[in-house]
């Protein structure tokens, strides 16, 4: 346990480094997504809450759009997701990774 604590401090950390949220995203998430309602804040958060604790994270543009519902049906057994979880983190790194989003370092 007192091997966590410090661990712990540092997941936040590794949030600043996904792209923000902007209204834009929420607009085109509106669209692709229609029957949620979602809050793209707190996906984002569970993104980096649920996939930091293996690997350090991808940022979603450096995926190919395509390529993320593979990637993520993969490994919702591995980071413990429930279908809502994996749900919410799909929509955000769809919404994240859609063309003409530029990718920062």
């Amino acid at each position: 346990m007192r091997l966590l604590l410090p661990l712990l401090f540092l997941l936040p950390a590794c949030a600043p480094m996904l792209p923000a949220v902007t209204d834009s995203d929420r607009a085109w998430a509106r669209q692709a997504f229609p029957e949620t309602q979602d809050d793209l804040d707190t996906s984002r958060g569970l993104y980096a809450m649920k996939c930091s604790g293996c690997h350090m994270l991808v940022l979603p543009p450096k995926v190919p759009q395509a390529e993320w519902p593979r990637v993520v049906e993969k490994m919702q057994p591995k980071a413990k997701l429930n279908d809502d979880e994996k749900a919410r983190i799909l929509r955000y790194v769809l919404t994240a990774s859609r063309p003409g989003i530029a990718v920062t370092p």
